[in-house]
Protein backbone atom coordinates (compact mmCIF):
# COMPACT_ATOMS: atom_id res chain seq x y z
CA UNK A 1 0.00 0.00 0.00
CA UNK A 2 1.52 3.20 -0.87
CA UNK A 3 2.29 5.74 2.00
CA UNK A 4 -0.33 8.71 1.19
CA UNK A 5 1.50 11.35 3.66
CA UNK A 6 4.33 11.34 0.74
CA UNK A 7 4.16 13.36 -1.98
CA UNK A 8 7.45 12.79 -3.16
CA UNK A 9 6.96 9.52 -4.52
CA UNK A 10 9.88 9.27 -6.43
CA UNK A 11 12.38 9.65 -3.05
CA UNK A 12 10.64 7.54 -1.69
CA UNK A 13 10.98 4.88 -3.96
CA UNK A 14 15.18 5.75 -3.33
CA UNK A 15 15.01 5.15 0.81
CA UNK A 16 16.47 2.03 -0.17
CA UNK A 17 19.79 3.59 -0.79
CA UNK A 18 20.40 5.05 2.94
CA UNK A 19 22.72 2.45 4.31
CA UNK A 20 24.39 4.09 6.96
CA UNK A 21 22.59 4.80 10.55
CA UNK A 22 24.82 8.32 10.43
CA UNK A 23 22.95 9.34 7.62
CA UNK A 24 20.22 9.95 9.56
CA UNK A 25 21.77 10.71 12.62
CA UNK A 26 23.06 13.67 10.58
CA UNK A 27 19.84 14.56 8.62
CA UNK A 28 18.38 14.51 12.50
CA UNK A 29 20.84 17.43 13.48
CA UNK A 30 20.14 19.29 10.50
CA UNK A 31 16.59 19.59 11.76
CA UNK A 32 17.07 20.30 14.71
CA UNK A 33 16.71 17.31 16.89
CA UNK A 34 18.77 15.94 19.27
CA UNK A 35 20.86 12.34 18.50
CA UNK A 36 20.80 10.15 21.62
CA UNK A 37 22.55 6.60 22.17
CA UNK A 38 25.38 4.08 20.32
CA UNK A 39 27.09 3.04 23.89
CA UNK A 40 28.64 0.18 21.44
CA UNK A 41 29.13 -1.42 18.44
CA UNK A 42 26.18 -1.64 16.14
CA UNK A 43 23.93 0.01 18.89
CA UNK A 44 20.51 1.75 18.12
CA UNK A 45 20.68 5.38 18.01
CA UNK A 46 17.48 7.54 19.48
CA UNK A 47 16.39 10.66 17.83
CA UNK A 48 14.96 13.00 19.81
CA UNK A 49 12.63 16.51 20.60
CA UNK A 50 14.77 18.59 22.12
CA UNK A 51 11.82 20.11 23.84
CA UNK A 52 11.66 17.25 26.75
CA UNK A 53 14.16 15.86 28.87
CA UNK A 54 15.60 12.55 27.60
CA UNK A 55 13.96 10.93 30.55
CA UNK A 56 10.98 12.38 28.78
CA UNK A 57 8.96 9.03 26.53
CA UNK A 58 7.45 12.07 24.41
CA UNK A 59 11.08 13.25 23.55
CA UNK A 60 11.39 9.92 21.83
CA UNK A 61 10.21 10.71 17.51
CA UNK A 62 12.22 7.55 15.97
CA UNK A 63 14.76 4.95 16.78
CA UNK A 64 17.40 4.45 14.26
CA UNK A 65 18.77 0.99 13.69
CA UNK A 66 22.44 -0.40 13.14
CA UNK A 67 21.27 -2.30 10.00
CA UNK A 68 19.51 -0.26 7.68
CA UNK A 69 17.23 -1.35 4.85
CA UNK A 70 14.00 0.28 2.73
CA UNK A 71 11.19 -0.46 5.31
CA UNK A 72 13.61 0.84 7.59
CA UNK A 73 14.35 3.78 6.35
CA UNK A 74 10.85 4.12 5.25
CA UNK A 75 9.34 4.10 8.99
CA UNK A 76 12.40 6.34 10.26
CA UNK A 77 10.65 8.76 7.80
CA UNK A 78 7.11 8.46 9.13
CA UNK A 79 7.78 8.54 12.25
CA UNK A 80 9.91 12.13 11.70
CA UNK A 81 6.55 13.21 9.40
CA UNK A 82 4.76 12.41 12.69
CA UNK A 83 6.47 14.37 15.10
CA UNK A 84 5.40 17.14 12.71
CA UNK A 85 8.41 17.89 10.39
CA UNK A 86 8.13 18.93 6.77
CA UNK A 87 8.53 16.24 3.84
CA UNK A 88 10.56 18.47 2.03
CA UNK A 89 12.99 19.61 5.10
CA UNK A 90 13.45 15.47 5.56
CA UNK A 91 14.66 15.43 1.98
CA UNK A 92 16.66 18.20 2.19
CA UNK A 93 18.54 17.44 5.72
CA UNK A 94 18.87 13.67 4.03
CA UNK A 95 20.94 15.25 0.91
CA UNK A 96 18.02 14.16 -1.35
CA UNK A 97 16.07 17.37 -2.70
Amino acid sequence: MAEERIRRKNLWSRLGNIKKQQEWLRAAEKLGLKVDGGGGKGSHWAIRNRDYPINDIRSLIATVPANLYKQANQNVFKQLLAAGLVEDDIWQALGML
